[in-house]
């Protein structure tokens, strides 16, 4: 099968989302499937329905030869309306990736409505679609209606097993400050200027917090976000780590008593699922997709406020004990959850029936 892939800029870019179209692409060639990358340049999202004029990035998909057309939802403004060109060039069906939409970010309204359309143009213009979450699939269809699909849900389980229920005790009751780990680009989405607000606010117990990902994804949010950790009684309670190699990043994970990461929507939330690995109950928000990862009250909380924030953190805190129950029912559900192979296998299982129809000339949706 000859597979195509569009995306902005390089495979190798650290996101969830592009680890997962990283992951099925190393699994189709695996199996001896040649898949062919069309990269599109990332720019301003004002200007990226230019990209819908370039002629010649369309003459190349319309003359690739592809058995199908996999497309990074994130690409949406600069597919909408070339997209439509092609669906009459190509044969291929065309099946859109869908990580989570731009419009259920927390963004100013005239930019929301503006993704709204966009996003709405583009899915319609899809032939089939591929969900890393039940909630991505509702929030989607909610959006531009059905078409055949599959749910594939990530894996967050590249380090391993589970860490052993006495660790998790062990860590849990020793002394010391609680120690909340951030994972995630500084950027306003996963706000992590909430989460030091919030921990400003907690009085009934010690903490400490490590803030790992990239400082460069946002300026102005890190700029920010160092200003409000100097505004705070004592500053050095806050490590801003930035970028880390994945052995590192297994490190702080396991030195941690919580996982924090307020992120206004996540469509999975892979970091929530690699944090439960590690023992560590999650701080999530209740929007999006953490809700098919975090059970309320058994393997973390939800929280869309500072004041959630510090009472969270008070609990847990204060009640060592606890914390070490929700730790263990983390790791005990991180054992239910797939790995890339059992998740690029359902993808390309479904990528094949696609494939295997549309030979027959299957009629597109309009």
């Amino acid at each position: 099968m000859r597979v195509g892939l569009v995306i902005y800029g390089s495979l190798e870019r650290e996101s969830g989302g592009y680890l997962y179209d990283r992951r099925l692409v190393e699994h189709l060639e695996a199996r001896g499937d040649e898949v062919v990358v069309f990269s599109q340049s990332e720019r301003a999202y004002p200007a990226r329905p230019l990209d819908n004029v370039d002629r010649s990035f369309w003459r190349r998909l319309a003359s690739a030869d592809l058995d199908v057309l996999l497309q990074d939802e994130l690409n949406h403004a600069s597919l909408a309306f070339g997209n439509r060109w092609l669906r009459r060039q190509i044969e291929a069906p065309i099946v859109a990736v869908v990580h989570h939409l731009r419009a259920d970010e927390q963004r100013a309204r005239l930019s929301t409505r503006a993704a709204r359309v966009l996003e709405r143009l583009y899915l319609r213009t899809t032939d089939a679609r591929v969900y890393n979450s039940p909630a991505t699939k509702r929030s989607v269809e909610s959006l531009a209606g059905p078409r055949p699909h599959v749910v594939a849900r990530p894996s967050g389980r590249r380090f391993g097993p589970p860490v052993s229920p006495e660790r998790i005790r062990r860590r849990a009751l020793a002394d010391g400050p609680l120690r909340v780990l951030f994972v995630g680009n500084l950027i306003p989405r996963k706000r992590p200027g909430l989460l030091v607000e919030g921990l400003s606010q907690v009085r009934a117990t010690s903490w400490r917090l490590d803030l790992v990902g990239a400082l460069t994804a946002n300026e102005s949010c890190a700029a920010a976000l160092r200003a409000r950790i100097g505004r705070l009684s004592d500053p050095s309670r806050v490590d801003l780590h930035g970028r880390v190699p994945d052995d590192e990043l297994k490190e702080h994970l396991e030195a941690a008593h919580v996982l924090a990461v307020p992120s206004t929507h996540e469509g999975y939330g892979i970091v929530y699922v690699e944090a439960m690995g590690r023992g560590l109950p999650v701080l999530a928000s209740p929007r999006g997709g953490a809700r098919d990862v975090v059970r309320e009250g058994e393997t973390g909380r939800f929280v869309d406020a500072a004041e959630d924030i510090a009472r969270a953190v008070e609990a847990w805190g204060t009640d060592r004990t606890r914390l070490a129950e929700l730790g263990c029912a983390a790791a005990a559900h991180y054992r239910s959850t797939p790995t890339w192979a059992e998740t690029a296998r359902r993808v390309t299982s479904f990528l094949d029936r696609l494939v295997a129809n549309s030979s027959h000339s299957a009629a597109r949706p309009q």
